[in-house]
């Protein structure tokens, strides 16, 4: 009976020796932040303040990526959320497009298609149809675009979108 008592014990204490091993061993969420994908090394409000950047009003469903590119060493962002046509368009407007503009997201001065594809960014992502739309130059060298869902000529209701920092 003794030695059915120790074994058990015995097994207990490897698998919580195991267990506790794992936990300090075990890759962490990236920068701490459930919201951020794989390989980010800024929190979202770090990563949007290097760049001067904001969200629209009321984003939901948020995950990031910031990471630094190693064959330019420059730091690449991007950001899939959830927003409303209101509030998106009042977003691009205050950077900067439209109302003619926004009336006209269809036509071919913006790229259309897989716009909003980009590589290890986690969540909901944009599909298409959608529209890339320049918002500014953010330095010398990068631009920002968001990447909006479209309805005919408009922008969906609830759309997804994905804000990025481009190079130039």
């Amino acid at each position: 009976m003794r030695w059915a008592i120790g074994l058990t014990l015995l097994t207990v204490f490897t698998l919580m020796c195991l267990w506790v091993a794992r936990l300090f061993t075990a890759e962490g969420l990236p920068a701490g932040d459930r919201r951020a994908c794989k390989g980010t090394v800024l929190s979202l409000n770090q990563a949007l303040a290097t760049y001067e950047l904001d969200l629209p009003a009321g984003a939901t469903d948020l995950h990031h990526l910031a990471r630094v590119d190693p064959e330019s060493g420059r730091l690449q962002v991007a950001v899939a959320l959830r927003s409303t046509r209101a509030a998106m368009t009042d977003y691009l407007q205050q950077h900067g497009l439209t109302a003619d503009q926004l009336a006209h997201l269809d036509d071919s001065a913006y790229p259309h298609g897989d716009v909003a594809d980009y590589a290890g960014l986690c969540g909901n992502t944009a599909k298409v149809p959608a529209v890339s739309v320049p918002l500014k130059p953010v330095t010398s060298t990068e631009s920002a675009r968001v990447a909006v869902e479209l309805d005919g000529r408009a922008i969906r209701e609830n759309t997804a979108v994905v804000l990025a920092v481009v190079p130039t």
